[in-house]
């Protein structure tokens, strides 16, 4: 959605994940992004269908534009409301943490010509953001013709995309993981999904802020990003498009209420920090849409070569 991107798109069917004020520099409020996102809606042809998470508020509120305009419209989502009160639906039920890492979960649905609850899914991305992912693909999946549970089977050989919960590897113990989070949504879903793959492992945050926009407009909520990780380390904002400002991550790091949350300065100084206070058994996870990804590259080098 930066800058209208998706405005030049011709979809026949689209699926909304969530719906959250991002990307201030383009849309200065969420009521900005609102709008763009319902003229996104407003392209789909007359057949068109909109896949849109029930369990996200900005979503469910974009299906309601959708459904006034008399487009199909399919929710999804892990809680029964306000799924049972929409025409089509589809939801996960069961989820039980599996030895692979994710979560297996039954598939519940009214949509024509599907097996409904007889569906069993299993995935090895964790978190559960990600078994909402899946039901997103099923509702495709369904909206095209294809047998449902083959398409669950197939969802269970995903083994995730470059940056997104990426682990670059393990030395000494320790192991090294990157993530392209950079809104607060997001990285409190990784963070969730690290603890639920690593319930006993200490887990560090450490996150490059993206752009200084960003940084400010959603200051509170980056404030309450990070109760997953047993340490943080805040890095120094990556600029990206923006000119260099007179404000610093240090400042929401100074307001967090996060015990072991601190400011690490240069991606050289965080590195170091890392190498001398990582210990056998811990994990860290870089959370950057910038350049922030060289920390664990260089501190696996580093572990790897002290070894």
């Amino acid at each position: 959605e930066y800058d209208g991107m998706f405005l030049g798109l011709k979809p026949r069917i689209e699926v909304v994940t969530n719906l959250e004020h991002d990307h201030p520099d383009c849309y200065p409020t969420y009521a900005d992004m609102v709008l763009a996102f319902e003229k996104f809606v407003d392209l789909l042809p007359p057949d068109g269908a909109l896949i849109a998470c029930g369990d996200d508020a900005g979503a469910l509120a974009l299906s309601a534009h959708a459904g006034s305009q008399a487009w199909k419209v399919i929710l999804y989502g892990l809680h029964d409301q306000p799924l049972g009160g929409s025409p089509h639906w589809m939801k996960a039920r069961d989820l039980t943490r599996n030895d692979r890492g994710g979560f297996d979960f039954s598939v519940m649905t009214n949509l024509e010509g599907t097996e409904g609850g007889r569906v069993r899914g299993s995935l090895q991305v964790p978190g559960e953001h990600n078994v909402r992912n899946a039901l997103a693909c099923l509702c495709v999946a369904a909206l095209l013709g294809l047998p449902l549970q083959e398409a669950a089977e197939t969802l269970s050989e995903f083994i995730g995309a470059g940056r997104r919960f990426e682990v670059r590897g393990e030395a000494n113990g320790i192991l090294a993981i990157d993530d392209y989070a950079h809104h607060p949504t997001e990285i409190r879903a990784t963070l969730s999904a690290a603890r639920s793959r690593y319930p006993h492992r200490r887990i560090w945050a450490v996150w490059q802020p993206h752009t200084y926009s960003r940084t400010r407009t959603l200051f509170k909520e980056f404030l309450l990003a990070f109760p997953d990780a047993d340490r943080v380390l805040v890095t120094e904002i990556y600029a990206s498009r923006e000119a260099r400002q007179d404000f610093s991550s240090a400042e929401v790091v100074n307001s967090m209420s996060h015990p072991s949350a601190r400011y690490s300065g240069s991606l050289q100084e965080t590195s170091d920090i890392l190498m001398r206070e990582l210990r056998p058994g811990d994990v860290f996870i870089v959370l950057s849409a910038g350049d922030a990804d060289q920390i664990s590259a260089n501190v696996l080098k580093g572990l790897q070569e002290g070894s």
